[in-house]
């Protein structure tokens, strides 16, 4: 069974395979959206047209053969001449006749030096080449989008759990302020400071959920189909972040870049064929030359062979060579080099962008689990003083503003933590697709990083 008919299995297992009521995978979600990114069903388009581009320019080198035929079954032709005899007397005579006519002609040309054609041949390879980076880098666009949704959303969907959480237990806690009040041990305050503290959280929750809807759009634009229920996909799983790094250092990761990046190939690849442009342009002040064989023939094929029958024979050369063109060549040479050097410019700004890229990536990517493990620490810390400031209370020793404050900080804290490991995951990757080195694998290898 060919590579070709195996993805096509699996899309089509993908494709008319419900939806599970606990979400989709990751590994899910990339297959459909290889199925139904309409941005990557049109790289896909761009590569084929992109397949053309070496069979057009050497089209321009091989031979070419020509056939005309003509044949008409009736002609009237009307013939007036003025005839003298003997005497010197003129006569005006005029003769009609009609006949049938036919011509026909085989010609075959072999360009022996065309310096246009060999121009656009290479840049059609150029072309070609630069196309199949293109597709690539849709593709490394298509994972980094589908991946950067996907971590949006799950982001977005653990963050409104948290928020509900904050906001139960902060309806808990009016209830026990209410009942404090009631029976005379509570006062205003304490319950004034709670109401607007569960307000406040009532708002974030409500945040929380039009971000959560907006990433599952997201996602679901991406992907083809409407994602289920209130938890569309798995959480990230309470455990360190396992995400293998090939190296820390800086140069290693440029170098793979320069080497591997399908967008600064591609820009690379569009110089080549502009500088390939400017000599196709320039080809205008040289000569073309052809060899030619021809074979004709004719009957009655104008007017002064009437009846006449002509089988011609022909093998030559030709050439041929603009001598004035009103300045045309110059001009789009002078045109061609400008694109050039634009072609150029563009090519520093893709590697200098990328570059940049890179090296936020990997700071991130380094300094992420010394700031994991500080958010970690810091939500480890803000329970225990949630608890503490609880006791304290009930002893007298701190006020119920306390508890709200810390119950707040291990809200924030534990909505951090979150983000952080989020924002990680979402560089490591980065990092991969910047220096074109994003596969399956490691899609799935995300997959084992969140809970069933």
């Amino acid at each position: 069974m060919s590579p070709t008919t195996i993805v096509s299995l699996l899309l089509a297992v993908v494709f008319w395979s419900p939806l599970p009521a606990a979400g989709i995978t990751l590994t899910q979600a990339w297959f459909m959206a290889l199925d139904n990114d309409p941005d990557y069903l049109a790289a896909v388009q761009d590569k084929l047209a992109g397949e053309e581009y070496i069979s057009i320019g050497r089209a321009g080198l091989l031979p070419t053969v020509s056939l005309s035929y003509q044949r008409a079954p009736r002609n009237w032709q009307k013939q007036q001449y003025r005839q003298t005899n003997l005497q010197g007397q003129h006569t005006d005579v005029v003769q009609h006749q009609q006949y049938q006519s036919y011509s026909g002609s085989v010609t075959l040309v072999q360009p022996l030096f065309d310096y246009e054609a060999y121009s656009r041949y290479r840049m059609g390879i150029m072309r070609k080449l630069q196309s199949d980076e293109r597709y690539r880098g849709e593709l490394v666009a298509l994972q980094t989008r589908l991946v950067d949704a996907w971590l949006a959303l799950a982001e977005a969907q653990q963050r409104r759990q948290l928020s509900v959480m904050h906001r139960q237990a902060l309806e808990e806690q009016q209830r026990l302020i209410r009942r404090q009040y009631s029976a005379g041990e509570g006062t205003v305050t304490d319950t004034a400071e709670t109401d607007a503290a569960l307000s406040l959280a009532v708002a974030d929750e409500s945040d929380a959920q039009d971000t959560l809807e907006t990433a599952r759009d997201t996602l679901a634009a991406i992907i083809g189909a409407d994602l289920p229920g209130e938890h569309p996909l798995p959480l990230l799983v309470d455990k360190p972040l396992r995400l293998p790094l090939a190296s820390t250092q800086y140069r290693y990761w440029e170098q793979r870049a320069f080497a591997h990046n399908p967008d600064i190939l591609a820009s690379g690849h569009d110089v080549e064929a502009r500088r390939y442009e400017i000599e196709s342009n320039r080809a205008g002040h040289l000569p073309q030359v052809q060899l030619y064989a021809m074979h004709s023939q004719n009957d009655s094929g104008n007017d002064n062979t009437v009846h006449q029958k002509y089988r011609t024979d022909s093998i030559g050369l030709r050439v041929s060579m603009d001598i004035f063109s009103g300045g045309r060549v110059s001009a789009s040479t002078r045109q061609a080099a400008a694109r050039y050097e634009q072609a150029q410019h563009l090519h520093d700004a893709q590697s200098l962008k990328t570059i940049n890229a890179i090296k936020k990536s990997l700071n991130k990517c380094l300094h992420g689990p010394t700031r994991i493990a500080a958010y970690r620490a810091a939500v480890v810390s803000a329970s225990k003083q949630v608890e503490a400031t609880r006791k304290s209370i009930l002893v007298g020793q701190r006020m119920n503003i306390d508890l709200l404050t810390a119950e707040q900080t291990l809200y924030k804290a534990r909505v951090e933590l979150s983000a952080e490991k989020h924002a990680v995951i979402k560089a490591w990757f980065g990092l991969l697709a910047q220096t074109g080195e994003v596969t399956s694998d490691n899609i799935m290898l995300l997959d084992k990083h969140f809970a069933d």
